[in-house]
């Protein structure tokens, strides 16, 4: 009893959950849904743009800090996997040139049309953007095609057999020596020492406390109905250092609202 008591503790903010879809097509209609409106309650409808904001507010600090550096500068092929709203996507446009070429993928049909009209709101030449409704796990390009791969909370919504598999996928179509920037929530904080472990340890309790069998609990699924939060904290790292041809760069700790992100800089070294 006291040894199974403290292996629970020992675990304590590092499990990494289940979700409760058999594959991530089976959620598309929730993108869709929220795509189209989100509702803070039952009662209180709210205009399409409020989904977009409250994405913002939680996830764009480390959207932002993930694309710092000169990982950008060489890259003239690059993929945004997952879209989403498309804040990264335009943060990419700004930061990159005439020359590079972005491709924007989706599996939401919404999702896509969502990120096409934000970027063409904010009045920058999008001319250098293609969009796709592209599975992640079944990338329609040949290998090596690719200099920079990069997904932001694309991962860490994906039940664990197609986080392998959209690795894999990522391997085939980036070339030798290409890069990929990758954004999730994360247990991987045990290099982390003192009271930020603890606090850290303690968020992604609270998180996965959460769910109810894989699903958020009754008041969540209340105060955010219409909102897919499907995210929750992996190891992405783990599955990354098993890929015999990915070596992780660099990575570094960035949070979304209270919750710790990790950022992974990763390499395909030469095969």
């Amino acid at each position: 009893m006291i040894a199974h008591m403290r292996r629970q503790m020992a675990m304590i903010g590092y499990k990494q959950m289940p979700v409760w879809y058999p594959t991530s097509n089976e959620i598309i209609d929730d993108f869709e849904r929220v795509g189209k409106q989100f509702k803070i309650s039952r009662f209180i409808p709210n205009i399409p743009p409020l989904y977009d904001w409250i994405m913002g507010f939680y996830e764009r600090p480390s959207n932002r800090s993930a694309l710092k550096g000169p990982v950008l500068d060489n890259a003239a092929e690059i993929i945004d996997v997952g879209v989403g709203t498309g804040y990264l996507l335009h943060q990419l446009l700004k930061m990159t040139k005439d020359g590079q070429h972005i491709t924007a993928v989706d599996l939401s049909p919404k999702m896509l049309t969502n990120a096409r009209q934000y970027v063409e709101k904010q009045n920058e030449p999008s001319g250098r953007i293609d969009y796709y409704q592209v599975d992640c796990r079944e990338m329609v390009w040949p290998d090596n095609f690719f200099n920079l791969y990069v997904s932001s909370y694309l991962f860490d919504l994906l039940p664990e057999d197609e986080v392998q598999s959209a690795i894999s996928e990522m391997v085939r179509i980036l070339r030798p020596g290409g890069m990929a920037i990758l954004v999730t929530m994360t247990t991987e904080i045990v290099d982390l020492v003192g009271a930020k472990r603890f606090f850290y340890r303690f968020m992604n309790e609270l998180y996965c406390f959460g769910y109810r069998g894989g699903r958020w609990n009754p008041l969540w699924q209340f105060m955010f109905d219409g909102y897919a939060p499907h995210c929750r904290p992996i190891d992405l790292g783990g599955y990354l250092r098993n890929n015999p041809v990915l070596k992780i760069a660099y990575s570094k700790l960035s949070r979304v609202s209270l919750f710790p992100v990790k950022i992974y800089y990763v390499i395909k070294t030469a095969q």
